[in-house]
Parts: structure tokens; sequence; C-alpha cells
């Protein structure tokens, strides 16, 4: 008896934990069912691929909100959890932005674009977890790392950049490589949008064109965002040993893998729907306008549309893996401190969540650091371009009157003249060193 009253004093979120099972695994049970019936009926691929999709959906979003209120309840480490709660909200982001952009075509560019932001978003936040967990645990990191030997770039950097030195320099570096990306996904995004809309070539029949931007702000979020992969993982090679209570491994694997393998596939598809559009139902580009209009399955989306639809789709599905894995890599039970009570209140939690100042600042920074140096090194390069100018001024007119005191030209080349001929050579070889070092010399001065 005791055992059933001790069954029915679960605590809610045990309950919360049975029934998502239950729903979830009659669902996955029930849709190759469901797809059956969608075949026999006659329906419409993009009505399968809406329904499906949303199933997948529906199932990740409670493990997302469920991870986040378990968050919130057990507020204990605040400058974590903020992170942590951040982090988790990409896969509600990615996965509704998904399946509205594929239930309603005509908004996925502007929904792929907000997702695209919060994914620079995600990198930054992840990036200042692990800091925060590193100042947490060991206080002026700056002054802890600067006693560790400098970190090596890995292939193939290392043969164009060196060492940063360990310490401010090496978690500056590295965050500034993260900004960068957060700065330019939207500014690339802002770019496609705005191409888009002046673009006047039909929607589906643009193909791979270097004229148009796509190609070019494809290029530069590549670069950007590898390079703030990059920084996430030499910071996990230089901090692997002080972040091994937290498993970084786990939580760097699930942040990359949905943001670095999500923006490849999206690449991927859209390289086949330019070079390989049959996989998609054919090759628009060869339909003329009334034979579209002949064939209901081919009017409601172009080429271009049904890759970034096949997209959405992918992502839909991807999402329920991901928020399984979310929370396998965050869990909320590593911060449920049984002496702990909630002292700051969960809509106070909730406005701190939602409070992105940081990250505001944290890119005012960045863009003062960029314009400083840029000014400094303009300043650099007119001063020695200055100095330059200054030294093939002056020296032709110095060397020119030691040449007329020389001797004739006929005179060089006779045996009798040899010794004197070295000597003068000699003479105008230490002048010129001379006049360097006291170019040299005035040049220091000048910066003095």
């Amino acid at each position: 008896m005791a055992s059933v009253f001790a069954f029915w004093r679960w605590p809610r979120r045990r309950w919360f934990r049975i029934m998502w099972c239950l729903c979830a695994v009659g669902l996955l049970v029930a849709l190759p069912l469901i797809i059956i019936e969608f075949k026999k009926s006659n329906f419409s691929v993009k009505y399968q691929a809406w329904f499906i999709s949303g199933m997948f959906v529906l199932m990740a979003i409670p493990v997302t909100v469920y991870e986040v209120a378990m968050h919130l309840e057990y507020f204990s480490r605040p400058k974590l959890q903020i992170r942590v709660i951040r982090i988790l909200w990409m896969v509600p982001v990615y996965a509704v932005d998904s399946w509205f952009a594929l239930r309603f075509k005509d908004t996925h560019l502007y929904m792929d674009a907000a997702r695209d932001c919060y994914e620079a978003f995600v990198i930054y936040n992840f990036f200042m977890y692990l800091l925060a967990y590193l100042e947490d645990e060991y206080g002026d990191i700056d002054a802890y790392f600067s006693t560790k030997e400098d970190i090596p770039h890995m292939w193939p950097v290392h043969y164009f950049q060196k060492p940063w030195a360990m310490g401010i320099d090496f978690f500056w570096q590295c965050k500034k490589g993260i900004l960068n990306y957060v700065i330019l996904r939207p500014l690339m995004s802002a770019v496609s949008l705005i191409a888009n809309a002046f673009d006047s070539r039909e929607a589906g029949n643009r193909g791979l064109d270097f004229r148009h931007p796509y190609v070019y702000t494809t290029i530069v979020n590549n670069f950007s965002q590898t390079w703030a992969l990059y920084c996430l993982v030499l910071m996990f090679k230089a901090t692997k040993d002080e972040l091994s209570p937290i498993r970084p491994f786990a939580k760097f694997a699930v942040v990359k893998a949905v943001v670095f393998l999500s923006f490849w596939q999206s690449v991927l598809v859209q390289l086949v729907a330019w070079w390989k559009p049959s996989i998609f139902g054919g090759d628009w580009n060869t339909w003329s306008k009334d034979q579209q209009e002949h064939d209901h399955k081919r009017t409601d989306y172009n080429k271009d549309e049904v890759a970034a639809g096949f997209q959405n789709f992918l992502i839909c599905i991807e999402m329920f893996f991901a928020a399984l894995a979310h929370a396998y890599a965050f869990p909320p039970k590593d911060y449920m401190d049984p002496g702990w009570t909630l002292k700051s209140g969960f809509v106070y939690s909730l406005r701190v969540m939602f409070d992105v100042r940081d990250v505001v600042d944290d890119v005012e920074d960045v863009v003062n650091d960029t314009v400083h140096r840029t000014a400094h090194n303009i300043h650099e390069a007119g001063r020695q371009t200055w100095s330059t100018a200054r030294q093939s001024v002056t020296r032709p007119s110095s060397l020119l009157s030691i040449f007329s005191r020389s001797k004739p030209d006929e005179e060089w080349g006779s045996s009798d003249n040899a010794q004197d001929n070295a000597d003068h050579r000699r003479q105008l070889l230490r002048y010129s060193n001379d006049h360097e070092s006291n170019e040299a010399q005035e040049t220091s001065t000048d910066d003095k």
C-alpha cells in the first residue's frame, strides 16, 4: 500500500516525461500507417510534408519547453543557465520557423533569415557559457591561463597565423572571431533579402548565377561560420581539462551538429536543385507555362521553392532528435541543488533570459576595436609611405654630389686605377649605409 501512495506522490515532471514518452511512441508507431493512408488517398506531396513535419515539431517543442521550465525552476547558477536556456530555444526556433516556411512558401526567405540570425546568437551564447563556467571556477581566467603554453593553430591556419598568447589575447581573439559571425550573418541575410527583392528574373529560373549576390553571401557566411566554429574548437582544445566536469564534448557536438550541418545541408540541397533538378520532380526550366498550368503538381512550387521546402522539411524532422540531444547535453539536474530555493521569481528569470544587452555591448566592443586597429594601420601605412618618399627624394641628390667629385668614366676600367675604384665603391657603400642609418634615426626621432 505504501508503494502505491509513493507512486501517486511522484513529482509532476516525472508524470510529464511519462506522458510525453507515450505520445511520442504512439506518433512514431502511427506515422507509417498515416503515410500509407496518404498514398492511398492520393494526397499531394506538399500536404504529406506539412503533416509529417508538423508531427515531429509537436514532439520536439514539449521537450525543450520542459527543459527550459526545469532550468528556470532551479535557477541556481544564473550566469550559466541564461546561456543554456538560449541554446535550448534553438530547437523550437528552428522547428517552428522551418514549419511555417514550409507551410507558407512565400515567407521562406524571411523565415530562413530569422533562423540564421538566431544560429549566430546560439554560437555566441555557447562561447559565453564556457567562459562563464571558467570564470566561476577559476576566477581571473586571463591570469590563470597566461601561465600555460600557447596553443598552436591547427592546419591550415598555422601557415598564416601565429599562436595567440594564452590569456587575455587568446580569449579576446576567440571572442572576436565568434562575434564577427554574429555581425556578418544578419548583414548577409539582409543583403540576400534586398537582392532577391530587386531581382527581376523569375523565381526558380536563376540557377547558379555568379551575378546574383546569393553566391557571394553564401561564401562570406561559409568563411565566417567556419572561422567562428574554428575559434570554438580552439577554445575547447585549450580548456578541455578545465571544462571536463561539465562534459564539454557532448555540448560541442550538439551545437556544432545543428549549426554546421544544417548550413551545409542547405547549401547541398540548393546545389542539387540547380544542377540536378529532376531529383525534386523535374527541371521546371524546360516546361512552358501552358504545360505547368495543366500539371497541378508543378503550379504551386518552382525549383528553388521545392529545394527550400525540402530543406525545411528535413530541419523539422531533425529538430526532434536535436531536442533529445540537447536534453542530454544540457540537463537541468546539473543545477538541481536540494538546498536552493527560487529567490528571484520565475518572471524575473524569464525577463533576464531575453535580455540581450550583453550581446550588444560585446558587438560594440568588437566594432570599436576593429575601427581602432584599422585607423592605426592606415596611420602606420601613411607614415611609412611618407618616410619612403622622403628617402627617395634625399638619397639621389646626396649620391649625385659624390659622383660629381669622382673620376671620369673612362678611368674606371683601367688597371692602374683599380685600387682607387675599389676604394671609391667602398666609399659609396659606406655613405649609403651611413645615410640609411641616419634616416632610421630620424624616423625613430619623429616617432618619439
